[in-house]
């Protein structure tokens, strides 16, 4: 806990972060310029060129936002669900209102399954959506990004319309697990000052709202201790409703949450260690096994039309599970590991589980982060050709480029250098999370590092998994 205290600061002591953050149509403002150019995009996708590489929606969206979206994580945390306008659009129709609050709403407010509260659905849903662009190759079509886009505003808005608050950002969008467990590595959180004012508050502003302001969306209550940034979406509403200014927004040292939270979930660890699988053992299964693995599916199944084709979309399928299974079967053993390593019989093998599964976390951030950096240094210059023919044809987007620029940033081999030096700072961080919570585990330094070794052992194979598949793709 030190070293994240001696780093932090209280950003509310400034006055004009104060003022910008307690002035009430400040998420509005921000969501608006991004909600007219997702209506841009959309428009293009659905009614533009239909070539992936002269299409301003579909290079905006897997080239400008995804890449965003990823750096925001370490930023800022859920920077994005702060203007994202899928969330908002379920505000709007909750409240009937673009910021004011209302005495009245629209909707159902059934209170969400208990046995629903968790991430299981999340994690489903985010590997179907990676599996979506390795499948179908969602991020080439602009009429499957197109189709996601309106699929996850009617979802969404089917959602607000059933229960309260923003019961679909918190458990449903397909994007949640990613967001909210790499929210954690952030340096960026908002907390309650004092615990003991929170205590001796009877109104719960920050929670349930006042007569000028909405609680907190994401049904989380900062007054009662929050720990974790994994489902705020930085909306300030619980720092303009708090009647005793006792809720701020301040830096601490990255990974401070995967670390130093309360406790750990099983449904938090094993989105951590899938979250790194995605981008490490299955990346690397898919270079390695997807061309024999076709071969031996492709004459039991009929061949489609692409993106139907079923003997791919089945290897793939297989190649996704078999990955995902590897690395949680890996974090088992390794756990197991530490259970001995550490000499307490009576600890169980889950608990050990349960506690490191976070330290994959940073890994698996940089390794999707230096994917997207690769597509963008080779892709950067469409973004200019596309906005330009999108303005010639406005909004429609129709008209076809003679060529779009291919300029590369850096040099294939410049360009692994960095991958490998995000890669390796992935796994530094992940190793330090790592270490800390054996710590945190085992007061006791020569068992904690014991229980760490078995848990350092499993990150270094996931890193030299992730390497493998970088060189492999060159």
């Amino acid at each position: 806990m030190k070293w994240g205290r001696r780093f932090s600061s209280d950003l509310m002591q400034v006055g004009l972060i104060r003022r910008v953050v307690r002035f009430h149509p400040l998420q509005f403002l921000l969501i608006l310029p991004v909600l007219v150019v997702v209506v841009l995009a959309s428009i293009s996708m659905i009614l533009g060129v239909w070539h992936p590489g002269f299409n301003f929606g579909l290079v905006l969206t897997w080239v400008v936002w995804w890449g965003l979206l990823i750096a925001l994580f370490v930023v800022v945390g859920r920077g994005w669900c702060l203007m994202c306008p899928f969330g908002a659009f379920v505000d709007w129709l909750q409240r009937l209102s673009l910021w004011r609050k209302r005495t009245w709403s629209l909707g159902f407010n059934f209170v969400y399954p208990r046995r629903l509260r968790n991430l299981w659905l999340g994690i489903a849903f985010f590997v179907g959506f990676i599996f979506l662009d390795a499948g179908y190759g969602i991020s080439n079509s602009p009429a499957l990004t197109g189709g996601l886009i309106v699929a996850l505003i009617l979802w969404g808005l089917w959602v607000a319309l059933l229960y309260d608050r923003r019961t679909f950002c918190r458990y449903q969008c397909p994007l949640t697990v990613f967001i909210g467990m790499s929210s954690m590595f952030a340096p960026f959180e908002i907390r309650r000052k004092d615990a003991e004012v929170c205590q001796q508050c009877k109104t719960k502003n920050c929670f349930k709202g006042d007569e000028h302001f909405y609680g907190c969306p994401m049904l989380e209550f900062p007054g009662g201790g929050m720990d974790t940034n994994r489902d705020c979406i930085l909306c300030t509403e619980c720092i303009k409703a708090c009647p005793y200014e006792n809720i701020t927004m301040r830096l601490r040292g990255w990974g401070h949450d995967l670390w130093a939270r309360k406790r750990g979930l099983p449904d938090e660890s094993i989105a951590g260690v899938i979250l790194a699988a995605l981008v490490t053992v299955v990346s690397l299964f898919l270079v390695l096994f997807l061309p024999k693995l076709y071969l031996l599916v492709n004459p039991l199944l009929p061949a489609g039309t692409p993106p139907n084709d079923w003997p791919r979309l089945v290897s793939i399928g297989i190649i996704y599970l078999g990955g995902i299974a590897v690395a949680l079967l890996l974090m088992y053993g390794f756990s197991h590991l530490s259970r001995i390593f550490g000499g307490d019989k009576s600890i169980p093998t889950r608990f050990f589980f349960t506690h490191f599964g976070y330290a994959a976390i940073p890994l698996g951030i940089m390794k999707f982060l230096s994917d997207i950096l690769d597509h963008i240094f080779r892709t950067w210059g469409a973004v200019v050709d596309v906005t330009r023919a999108l303005v010639q044809d406005f909004p429609l987007n129709r008209l076809m480029l003679e060529e779009v620029t291919v300029k590369q940033l850096m040099s294939a081999e410049q360009t692994y250098f960095l991958q490998t030096l995000m890669v390796g700072i992935g796994f530094g961080a992940s190793l330090y999370i790592a270490y800390k919570l054996a710590g945190r585990a085992f007061p006791d330094k020569v068992t904690a590092f014991k229980v760490f070794l078995p848990m350092g052992a499993f990150i270094f194979i996931l890193t030299m998994t992730a390497l493998w598949a970088l060189s492999a793709a060159l």
